[in-house]
């Protein structure tokens, strides 16, 4: 007797850590490693207790979890070859949940059918409290989606609400009440990602929705069945024809008939060769730089020719933000400005149709620094425009080191070796790296590494059956795509959120939403 309550005191203590692995996690690093050495002292603990190490290092040793594990002990193995072993090893001790949590979850035995749920929805509920306490109490403004992510990165704030809305929307409870919550939760996370100006997080959902109504139709008669996704594919490209549209309507050419004088006399400068526009005015004609300059004066403390509250040319944003409502570069231009626009415009807000910070105001943020860069080549301070630069880089770097690459710890001084080689037009505080995993792990172990990588992550979940959970389609999808435009897992919360995620879903998720049978488990922890 005393036995079994000591199995389901270590069990409740489990339980209780992952939960609070996932409340954590986008709240507090130093809170989210408490969790997990919690985890890990109650599966040690359990194990001295219950006497089960045999069955439970059986199971750790499975082929599953060792080929999971192995992506963390190719890392270790990488500093073999690497000059730069401090940042080696911050990036090993970064990656250390993927080893802790794949021993534990893969030696512990799954969870059941209530135990995951309230791991999952916990994690979810927890993800949408720290979108809604920094949009109420991070004093960020509306245009400043970065500052509106108090605790963790936006871009990784912006996954965990994806995930949110799939695990509130997977399982729905069965009383109204309950139900009235998930899709109000949903509906929050939305709001919230909309506010990040995620536009990689409603791509995500986007697939995510798609995947969903492509399933519910599976067993529908033919004709329905493909006239229904029809309409969804076309619903799914409709976004991409509108960006397309609004791509091409930026680069209009310049009227050929242009007033010469500004109202105050003096000659106004157009650069008729600057396709570059703001809400349907282009930026870069009728400026009249001696009233420009002059009024601006008169109306900021800021100079003309400084920077703005994010570090890009003030004149530039003076520019755009008097295009974007319609008024000229001159003096008549810069006195209808009121206060607040002028305070917008000292904290680098380029549009009056981004201070409502919506999705559209940063999909025409995107659109305006690609066309920028595609007139001038100018990316630094520009997300998107930087990422082309630092993929270019990158593929540089891959193709010149394809076969083992650079080790672990390299990959930073690789990046900063080419940029000096070529002389990037990028200033140093924006010469980064890759910003796309895949490609990292070309350039710090090969191509072999990265074949080995993806291994790494595909097979131990096709061998369990994961793949069969939509769920874990759903977290590979936002994981994915992640990986497209970030270096996912070289910070703490995005490695913990692909090790808790992975070893949830596919070493403790219920054996009922699995389809390939596994290895046995062993006794609870």
């Amino acid at each position: 007797m005393a036995h079994n309550g000591l199995r389901i005191a270590f069990r409740r203590t489990h339980v209780a850590a992952l939960a609070l692995c996932a409340v954590f996690l986008p709240w507090s690093t130093a809170f989210l490693s408490m969790a997990q050495m919690l985890l890990a002292a109650n599966w040690i603990a359990s194990g001295f207790m219950l006497g089960d190490w045999r069955r439970r290092w059986r199971s750790v040793l499975s082929a599953p979890s060792l080929a999971f594990m192995s992506f963390f002990l190719l890392h270790i193995a990488g500093l073999l070859w690497t000059d730069d072993l401090g940042w080696g090893l911050d990036l090993c001790r970064i990656l250390a949940p993927v080893l802790v949590l794949g021993v534990i979850l893969s030696g512990s035995d799954r969870l059941s059918s209530a135990e995951f749920l309230v791991v999952l929805r916990l994690g979810a509920w927890s993800a949408i409290l720290c979108g809604v306490f920094g949009l109420l109490f991070s004093g960020a403004r509306a245009e400043d989606y970065r500052g509106l992510s108090m605790f963790i990165s936006h871009i990784r704030l912006a996954l965990l609400l994806c995930m949110a809305v799939a695990v509130l929307l997977w399982r729905l409870p069965k009383s109204t009440w309950q139900i009235a919550a998930h899709v109000l939760g949903t509906l929050i996370a939305i709001y919230l990602l909309a506010r990040l100006g995620s536009i990689q997080g409603f791509v995500i959902l986007a697939l995510l929705g798609l995947m969903a109504a492509w399933k519910l139709t599976a067993k529908r008669p033919t004709t329905t069945r493909w006239m229904i996704r029809t309409l969804l594919l076309a619903t799914a490209l409709a976004p991409l024809a509108m960006v397309r549209t609004a791509w091409h309507a930026r680069s209009f050419p310049v009227a050929a008939a242009l007033e010469a004088r500004s109202a105050g006399g003096e000659p106004y400068s157009h650069d008729t060769l600057s396709t570059q526009t703001e809400n349907g005015t282009h930026v870069w004609t009728y400026v009249a730089w001696g009233e420009l300059d002059r009024a601006w004066r008169m109306r900021s403390k800021h100079g003309l020719y400084s920077q703005d509250g994010l570090g890009h040319p003030l004149l530039s944003t003076v520019a755009r933000y008097l295009s974007s409502k319609g008024l000229r570069k001159d003096s008549l231009g810069v006195m209808a400005l009121t206060d607040e626009d002028v305070l917008a415009i000292e904290q680098g807000v380029p549009s009056a149709h981004h201070r409502q910070g919506s999705l559209s105001a940063r999909v025409d943020e995107v659109l305006f620094e690609l066309d920028q860069y595609r007139t001038t080549g100018q990316a630094g301070g520009h997300s998107v425009a930087m990422r082309i630069e630092f993929l270019r880089a990158g593929w540089a770097i891959a193709r010149a080191n394809w076969v083992i690459g650079v080790g672990t710890g390299d990959t930073p001084g690789a990046f900063a070796m080419h940029y000096d080689r070529t002389r990037s037009r990028l200033a140093p505080q924006w010469r980064l790296r890759a910003h796309n995993q895949y490609l990292t792990l070309w350039i710090s172990f090969g191509i072999l590494g990265l074949a080995w990588s993806l291994f790494t992550w595909c097979w131990p979940a096709w061998k369990l059956g994961a793949w069969r959970n939509p769920l874990f389609i759903a977290w590979a999808i936002a994981f994915g795509i992640s990986c497209l435009t970030d270096d996912t897992i070289e910070t703490q919360a995005g490695a913990t959120f692909f090790a808790l995620f992975y070893a949830l879903l596919v070493f403790a998720a219920p054996r009922d939403e699995l389809t390939a049978p596994g290895p046995a488990s062993p006794s609870p922890p």
